[in-house]
């Protein structure tokens, strides 16, 4: 690559980011406008935010998938995605750590670990600590299945950060972790290639965003 290509690959770069900023203005000013037109502020937030969700979402719509030369629509996929994933996940693991590897390690911990541990007790959390947890958070529109992003946390952590407070240090006193926050949305990407194949698609696990902030 010569210079001048270089040249005209950086200054392109450098366009694209400009422009993505100036798209994503034109949008604020543009629905700020239409919120404040509104005679129902919340309703029309509400819509605004469903419409944009709803783009993410048909963006990466599986709308069909060939396996064993059957092609499958709909609630079918899920289920054949899902079972992919589950086995694929079993069958590296298996690869990774054999029976004899297995035995060993297990021997290993009662060997070097032969005695109970002592109990450990946490220091409760405090408003401080929650508020910079929930500052570092990247600012992100995705969701796990309870549709509550990083963004929403933010603009109303003054409003939830008492409740927070309160939940995070009934856990450390009891223990206990909440089974919901550790439910996942499994949603499988495309790589490249044939858009119908399995193979071409890796899985990313979504928690919710109150699973990253009691951790």
């Amino acid at each position: 690559m010569d210079n001048n290509e270089l040249e005209h690959k950086l200054y392109y770069e450098q366009y694209c980011k400009i422009l993505s900023k100036v798209i994503k203005e034109a949008k604020k000013l543009y629905y700020k406008e239409v919120i404040t037109k509104s005679k129902n502020n919340m309703k029309t937030t509400w819509n605004i935010i469903h419409k944009e969700i709803s783009k993410l979402t048909n963006e990466n719509n599986i709308k069909s998938l060939r396996i064993n030369d059957h092609v499958m629509y709909n609630q079918i996929i899920a289920n054949k995605i899902n079972n992919y994933f589950l086995n694929i996940a079993g069958s590296i693991s298996n690869k990774r750590i054999g029976e004899k590897e297995e035995a060993c390690q297990l021997q290993n911990l009662f060997k070097y670990f032969n005695q109970p541990f002592k109990d450990i007790s946490w220091p409760y959390t405090s408003a401080k600590e929650i508020n910079k947890i929930i500052d570092s958070l990247k600012d992100k529109n995705s969701s796990g299945y309870d549709e509550i992003s990083t963004k929403i946390i933010k603009i109303s952590k003054a409003f939830i950060i008492s409740p927070l407070i309160n939940i995070c240090n009934k856990m450390l006193a009891q223990g206990i972790y909440p089974e919901r926050l550790k439910f996942s949305l499994i949603k499988p990407i495309y790589k490249g290639g044939d858009k119908s194949s399995l193979s071409n698609y890796r899985p990313v696990s979504l928690l919710p965003v109150f699973s990253k902030i009691s951790d």
